[in-house]
């Protein structure tokens, strides 16, 4: 038994996999040590209940994605449409390809905007400040659904809990 502690110790040495590849397949062992950690969520309520939500509201939730990537498709191509002033900074079109543009959509719609493209002319302002509005609706539309399927699921579990007592 010792002996099995001591080599199991062993292969989550980060020196084994430098002497010899092969060892990374004891990399194995710990990813199955780490799906038993997924057994205990099963415990834990909150999170079933959201599960659970999730899978009751599942038709809801993939018709708002279906709308958030619908929207980002038609934002990307009238910014590829409308932005078509160089930028002085780089000296090239703000949109090289239309993937630029999808990129600069979905950063826009999320509300991250990381500032890697931005719009030149005031056409392109004007889209990008629509786009972010309607963004942060899009956004809050699934945390809305999800909320108030947690508070009915909640009353739900409350009220069953209630009758198995009586």
């Amino acid at each position: 038994m010792a002996k099995r502690v001591k080599v199991e110790w062993l292969f989550h040495l980060p020196t084994i996999n430098l002497i010899a590849p092969t060892f990374k397949l004891a990399r194995l062992s710990r990813l199955l040590r780490l799906l038993r950690v997924i057994k205990v969520i099963r415990y834990f309520e909150p999170l079933e209940v959201i599960l659970s939500v999730i899978k009751r509201q599942k038709t809801i939730l993939c018709t708002v994605l279906s709308l958030a990537v619908f929207y980002i498709f038609v934002t990307a191509m009238i910014m590829f449409n409308a932005e078509e002033e160089i930028n002085p900074e780089t000296g090239r079109y703000l949109f090289d390809n239309f993937f630029d543009a999808f990129y600069w959509a979905a950063c826009t719609l999320t509300t991250v905007g990381y500032g890697d493209l931005y719009p030149i002319s005031d056409v392109g302002r004007v889209i990008s400040i629509i786009s972010s509005m309607v963004g942060i609706a899009i956004i809050a539309l699934p945390s809305g659904i999800i909320t108030a399927g947690y508070m009915d699921e909640i009353k739900e579990r409350k009220k069953n809990e209630a009758a198995r007592n009586i």
